[in-house]
């Protein structure tokens, strides 16, 4: 496949973009990896059409990702300047976040809201009272869990239903057993069926001023962010998630 120059695509899970160069593999973000070149790909001026040498740069993350109508997408910043064409938001959720973007920068879909819960969350570590307290927690490799005691006999006093590898859609949970740090093997050794604190899902509603700039600070309803909202430069309020 010949990629056009300029062009925005994603493979792997990460966002790159086809750049013409006279430099070869050295430059290129896959010359590091296993280099694709039976999917992507014609990257040499012989094989390509446009008789241009190519190769492949990676994008770089600018900021958070935002949540826009339910699609989460992801400011990029681009080696090459592009517009506004390859922009998820172009002529749509635009005019909904009025985001000042430089030429080189556009935004993608990051990924689903599902593949963001299980995939992308930054999770923390065993946090005995907050887990008493009813905070969620998931074993350190994704997978959900309910405490069912803390107090049980023996060295492992924390007993949980976790859901078991490979059976999400089943529902299938096994009972497990915890030191008081969370850890089920050893107290010093980590493993993937210890216990973690799963972040929550927040929200809240802010302010939006011309120029793409935003309230520092976000308020529980939107009535309530807009009588704090400064009537210079005021365009809209509007509902944001996040995970803390």
């Amino acid at each position: 496949m010949e990629r056009k120059i300029g062009e925005i695509f994603e493979c792997g899970g990460e966002w790159y973009q086809c750049v013409e160069s006279i430099a070869y593999c050295p430059d290129c973000a896959f010359s590091k990896k296993a280099c694709p070149h039976s999917t992507l790909v014609l990257c040499d001026a012989i094989r390509r059409k446009d008789k241009k040498n190519v190769i492949f740069k990676k994008l770089e993350k600018v900021g958070e990702p935002i949540t826009i109508n339910g699609t989460l997408v992801q400011k990029m910043k681009t080696p090459v300047a592009i517009g506004c064409e390859q922009c998820v938001l172009n002529n749509k959720g635009c005019s909904i976040i009025y985001e000042k973007c430089f030429s080189n920068e556009l935004y993608v879909i990051k990924q689903s809201q599902e593949d963001m819960e299980e995939k992308e969350l930054n999770l923390k570590e065993f946090n005995l009272e907050a887990a008493k307290s009813g905070k969620p927690v998931c074993t350190r490799d994704g997978r959900k869990a309910r405490i069912v005691c803390f107090d049980a006999k023996g060295d492992q006093p924390i007993i949980a239903l976790v859901e078991a590898k490979g059976n999400k859609d089943a529902l299938i949970e096994k009972v497990e057993r915890y030191f008081i740090n969370g850890h089920s093997v050893f107290e010093v050794r980590e493993t993937n069926n210890d216990l973690m604190m799963l972040p929550e899902k927040k929200e809240g509603w802010v302010n939006v001023y011309k120029g793409g700039l935003l309230d520092t600070k976000s308020y529980n309803t939107k009535k309530e962010a807009f009588d704090k909202a400064s009537p210079k430069d005021y365009i809209d309020t509007v509902k944001i998630e996040w995970y803390g």
